[in-house]
């Protein structure tokens, strides 16, 4: 799998892109362009080829550093209905920072210029950038998981989120969406809360410093 495809996967695993075509640049390719002009009916994102840059040309390897992956945004027409070009950069680029991707085994973070309207002909584009230091000689540690507790599965709960890292921030959601610090769905977590209905409970941490935790579930009937 290559990273392009990773970040498109990561995308399009949120709800939040269901109904938003994440493509993956292939230029001088018939499927590609067939899918390209397909999504062009609405709002769309293309995932585009990597830049490396070598800064140590005489190192084994070569060590790349940095790399930087570009997703453009591109709205075609007025969207009636549905998030606009810009509300879907920016979740893409929420969604990509702190992003761990098997391929290249090292965090992705917002590059310095993350978020930049471009000007193209006849359509609304915004460009999300990221970055990794593919050749950093250190790992960025992951928070674990925070931790669930409750007395059972039927609500009414009372449910108690922790994290095993000091400071770090807990979101959650209850309706099934994936948590996340800018989501309008999460809530941050603050004292122990109830569960008075069926929830589909998604809990998740973030710290500055670290990569963000993976997801805790529990539902409640």
């Amino acid at each position: 799998m290559s990273i392009q495809q990773e970040i498109a996967d990561r995308l399009l695993a949120d709800p939040f892109f269901a109904t938003i075509p994440i493509l993956v640049e292939q230029p001088r390719d018939v499927s590609y362009e067939l899918q390209a002009s397909i999504a062009a009916a609405g709002t769309y994102g293309i995932v585009l080829v990597p830049q490396a840059t070598v800064s140590a040309s005489t190192a084994p390897g070569p060590i790349f550093d940095p790399v930087e992956i570009a997703v453009i945004v591109r709205e075609n027409i007025p969207v009636t209905s549905g998030p606009h070009a810009l509300e879907v950069a920016e979740t893409a680029l929420a969604l990509l920072h702190l992003f761990r991707p098997t391929t290249i085994n090292e965090v992705l973070s917002a590059a310095p210029h993350a978020l930049q309207r471009m000007n193209e002909p006849g359509v609304v584009a915004y460009e999300i950038r990221v970055r990794t230091q593919a050749g950093a000689a250190y790992a960025v540690p992951q928070l674990d998981a925070p931790t669930i507790s409750s007395a059972g599965t039927h609500s009414p709960q009372t449910v108690t989120l922790a994290s095993d890292t000091t400071g770090a921030a807990i979101y959650y959601t209850m309706d099934g969406s994936q948590p996340a610090p800018r989501s309008p769905t999460s809530i941050l977590y603050t004292a122990p809360f109830a569960v008075n209905a069926p929830t589909r409970l998604r809990v998740r941490a973030w710290l500055a410093g670290y990569v963000a935790s993976g997801e805790t579930r529990a539902s409640y009937t």
